[in-house]
């Protein structure tokens, strides 16, 4: 049986498939080409080198694809990796691809049945009509509670996006509730269910998730703004400003260019979506970070998406205050088996 990622323990050695998330070939001190990659399964992903690596390996696998590895669990800069000492691409009927990508622990067809819930309950004609021209298409209706969210940080499993959608929902009533200020309800509804809909084309799923060719050249915002423009289409005398407002909230909602957005926010329910969608996409990635770091520090390493280290001693975590280091228990090294010694085989 594959060992999951999640169960390495220093000194291991492990062999199985796993799927192919990033590789790239590199220049050791000693003049000789490795190999740096990163694997994964649906509990977690682990990087890793393959020493003396031939220069043409990168030639014999596919990134997003599964390969089958043997190799030892190191420690290096409290982060736990894998020193490769065997790898091969997965030959056809070895694997399924699905098995290797993470799942939403949500209840995800309590969450569909929420965005069904959200559609009838729009008052405005209009965009009753469009959010309609979307979920009456089975195949999209597949697609969109079957995509993650992201490729890494946040939500980055099957169902992601359906997770994400509904939790912003949900933040959104609230707003809502609050008549601290007119908002067009129907309008920020609209715009939260489609907000990340370009990510169904965006990313792909496979042994894991990948950007599409066409998700790399435009991006999901790009993707989602063209899917309303043509969704629009289809819905008799759709009122052009509608349609403007709606795209707005799709192309505004990272809310600085910088961060993708080809547009800033300009009315208050662009405002409202950013935000709102902000609060979940970086909560949930600071609890995964902390959750999946299993180095001894009290702190994370820095965060790309979060621009910081993440203290992970705080009282989430049950404790109070300082405390002392956790003893940490030497590792056990088992022989390889029969099974790692015919992994080639």
């Amino acid at each position: 049986m594959r060992r999951a990622i999640n169960e390495f323990t220093d000194g291991e050695l492990v062999a199985g498939f796993y799927a192919l998330r990033e590789a790239s070939l590199s220049v050791a001190k000693n003049g000789k080409p490795y190999l740096r990659l990163s694997l994964g399964d649906a509990t977690g992903a682990i990087g890793g080198n393959l020493w003396d690596a031939p220069k043409n390996i990168l030639t014999t696998l596919t990134v997003g694809g599964a390969v089958k590895i043997s190799g030892m669990v190191e420690s290096y800069r409290d982060q736990l990796q894998l020193r490769v000492e065997k790898i091969r691409a997965a030959r056809a009927g070895e694997v399924n691809p699905a098995d290797f990508l993470p799942v939403s622990s949500a209840d995800l067809p309590a969450l569909e049945q929420e965005i069904f819930a959200a559609l009838a309950a729009l008052a405005d004609r209009d965009y009753r009509a469009l959010l309609d021209a979307f979920f009456t298409d089975k195949n999209f209706c597949a697609q969109f509670f079957r995509a993650p969210a992201a490729r890494a940080f946040h939500h980055a499993c099957v169902g992601g996006l359906l997770e994400h959608t509904a939790t912003i929902l949900r933040y959104g009533r609230a707003i809502l509730a609050q008549n601290a200020v007119r908002l067009n309800a129907d309008l920020l509804v609209a715009g939260i269910i489609l907000h990340d809909v370009g990510k169904i084309e965006e990313l792909a799923l496979g042994a894991s998730i990948e950007y599409s060719d066409r998700g790399k050249l435009l991006g999901h915002i790009s993707i989602g703004n063209l899917m309303v423009e043509e969704r629009a289409a289809t819905v008799p005398h759709f009122p052009p400003l509608k349609k403007y407002l709606l795209q707005h909230l799709i192309l505004s909602h990272h809310g600085q260019m910088e961060y993708g957005s080809p547009v800033l926010p300009a009315i208050p329910e662009a405002f409202a979506l950013h935000h709102l969608d902000n609060l979940d996409a970086k909560t949930v990635a600071a609890a995964r970070l902390i959750g999946e770091d299993a180095g001894n520090s009290r702190w994370t390493p820095k965060s790309f998406m979060l621009a910081t280290s993440l203290f992970k001693g705080g009282a989430a975590n049950g404790e109070a205050g300082e405390s002392p280091a956790p003893e940490i228990a030497p590792a056990a090294k088992p022989a390889p088996d029969a099974a790692a010694d015919n992994l080639f085989a």
